[in-house]
């Protein structure tokens, strides 16, 4: 084997190594450290998953309100943790002693008559995305465990879940396991990971799905096992975000024997068979949407207003891509507990040093990602964003409004892989140390952000 690839295999060897040394350790650690229903949209979540563990797949209108009727004690226990009942207002950090937090232990109230429960966030989303925090609520159920234990149960089952997708990812990825290693030790991956919610998920499957499409794109053509896994992951990502439908794409085009571009089946199938089923789902779920809150417009209005004035989008795109707005953007990827603590700045340099290693060292094999990929990678990616700006500009911005709202750091995480890929140099040799100290980086990072959630939360 020539050296460069042999140095290069260590490189990968390492990067695994790495994140199987420490990233269950992590992802624990911000899932039982940070207090029940401080990460985004906890409640939420909670509120959807305990639907779902009773079979009922439909949230429910009411007016203004989407949800369903649940046990009142899901509610209370997030009433205590957050000090409101409002699903959108400021989430603040209320300090208080280890052993509080440790022995809240709020009755689900089984017993009790069911109350109708605004969670209009996440009352559409499919059951694709909450498997584990489904079998949390039975096993919670079962045993009469307190809401916050639940809740702390969902959150491992899904650091189990995302920590495995990406292990898998891992395995299937032929080229940059550096770059993967930084995005699967991203404090908010862990953050993420260790949460009641889909981000989880959306971050490891979409990575797998991007392993697996840069091993067609080497080998010039998908096996029949790994369409199979393309199409069953572009499924379960698109139904839990369907904006992420497009990487499923990221290796629609192969050349054959002869250097000539075509179609892969296997992409196609998958983008039409996650296509067909968010179709399906969100015609199912068209009378659950409503505004985000009382003085947004809805999702239709907004539309209409952009129809009309062409320059609203586009000057809200500039606005939070530029100056102050991008600033903000990336600082979200570095808050934590109910974006509420941070951003942690150490937290974000020791990350873009990490990141910025990880793709300085190239990959032996890079070389033969042609330039026409690595474009179609980034056009992907940029489409992705696009998308999200916008669905964010018509779901949770103000009607006109010259900047964006809502666009959250996290959003872009499942986007770091396919776009260090399209850039990562070619022809260069491994280097084992640059490993080591993108690792280093990153479990410091993550310690100095759950040092950041400590201090906020505990006394």
């Amino acid at each position: 084997m020539p050296e460069k690839e042999r140095a290069q295999g260590e490189s990968h060897r390492l990067a695994f190594r790495f994140y199987v040394l420490f990233a269950p350790l992590l992802y624990l650690l911000f899932a039982l450290l940070t207090p029940p229903f401080q990460t985004p949209d906890e409640q939420q979540h909670l509120y959807r998953a305990y639907q779902l563990s009773t079979l009922q797949l439909f949230g429910e209108r009411s007016g203004t309100m989407s949800g369903g009727h649940l046990p009142p004690g899901l509610a209370v226990a997030a009433a205590k943790e957050l000090r409101t009942v409002q699903l959108h207002d400021r989430k603040l950090v209320h300090a208080s002693s280890w052993a509080d937090h440790f022995t809240r232990a709020t009755p689900i109230g089984q017993g009790e008559p069911a109350v109708f429960t605004n969670f209009l966030g996440s009352a559409s989303y499919s059951p694709a995305g909450y498997v584990p925090q489904v079998v949390a609520v039975w096993i919670g159920r079962a045993l009469d465990l307190p809401v916050e234990w639940i809740v702390r149960l969902g959150r491992v089952f899904n650091a189990a879940l995302a920590f495995a997708l990406l292990c898998a990812a891992f395995r299937a990825l032929p080229v940059g396991r550096p770059v993967l290693l930084v995005v699967g030790l991203l404090p908010m991956t862990a953050a993420c990971a260790g949460s009641f919610g889909q981000d989880g998920l959306i971050i490891g499957a979409s990575a797998w799905i991007a392993a697996l499409s840069l091993r067609a794109l080497l080998a010039g053509s998908w096996t029949n096992s790994d369409g199979r896994r393309l199409a069953v992951l572009a499924a379960a990502v698109t139904l839990a975000k369907f904006v992420y439908l497009p990487l499923a794409g990221l290796a629609l085009f192969l050349r054959d024997s002869g250097g000539r571009l075509r179609l892969a089946r296997a992409s196609m199938v998958a983008i039409a068979v996650a296509g067909v089923a968010v179709t399906a789902w969100v015609l199912l779920n068209t009378g659950l949407v409503v505004p985000g809150t009382p003085d947004l417009p809805s999702p239709g209005t907004q539309l209409a207003y952009v129809l009309a004035h062409p320059s609203a989008f586009p000057t809200a795109l500039a606005n939070r891509f530029s100056g102050a707005g991008l600033d903000e953007l990336v600082n979200t990827l570095f808050l934590f507990g109910w974006l509420n603590v941070g951003p942690v700045y150490l937290a974000m340099w020791a990350s873009a040093l990490a990141l910025v290693l990880a793709i300085a060292q190239g990959d032996a094999l890079s070389a033969r990602l042609r330039p026409g990929w690595r474009v179609w990678a980034a056009l992907v990616s940029i489409g992705i964003v696009l998308a999200i700006c916008l669905i964010m500009y018509l779901a949770a911005s103000p009607l006109g409004a010259r900047m964006l709202y809502g666009v959250q750091g996290r959003y872009l995480i499942p986007l770091i892989l396919p776009l260090g890929l399209a850039v990562i140099p070619r022809q260069r040799r491994g280097d084992a140390l640059l490993v080591k100290a993108a690792a280093g980086l990153m479990v410091f990072a993550c310690v100095i952000a759950l040092n950041d959630i400590c201090k906020a939360f505990y006394i």
